[in-house]
């Protein structure tokens, strides 16, 4: 009996090492895959804002001014765009006044109020 208990243990221990070395390896291997060199051959050597630009050419210079005098431009000519309103649909806007009565329903409506005046109570 002694010997399954031993046998048990070790296959415990022995399992419990292969969680840890799992455990550890995980992280680290995420990270590796996520650093631009280290130490990985299949990820080219990538470098953010270290690199040297070339000089241009003054023909390369002349290129790239056009460019970005024509992008000025075309840029320019955009009309401006006013702030979107979200609230557009759901707020009611300002009340519109009313049709504008007719000259003839003006006349008539002045002619019933002089009748109405000139009527004894």
């Amino acid at each position: 009996m002694n010997t399954v208990q031993e046998e048990v243990c070790r296959r415990g221990v022995t399992l419990l090492g292969l969680v840890l070395v799992a455990a550890f390896a995980l992280p680290g291997a995420s990270a590796l895959a996520q650093s631009s060199g280290g130490g990985n051959p299949f990820m080219p050597k990538m470098s953010i804002g270290g690199e040297q630009k070339r000089k241009l050419t003054p023909e390369e210079e002349e290129r790239q001014k056009q460019i970005d005098a024509d992008y000025k431009a075309a840029t320019s000519k955009i009309p401006a765009r006013k702030a979107p309103d979200p609230w557009a649909d759901v707020r009611q806007g300002p009340a519109a006044p009313g049709p504008k009565a007719s000259a003839s329903t003006q006349n008539a409506s002045a002619q019933k109020k002089k009748q109405s005046a000139q009527q004894p109570q």
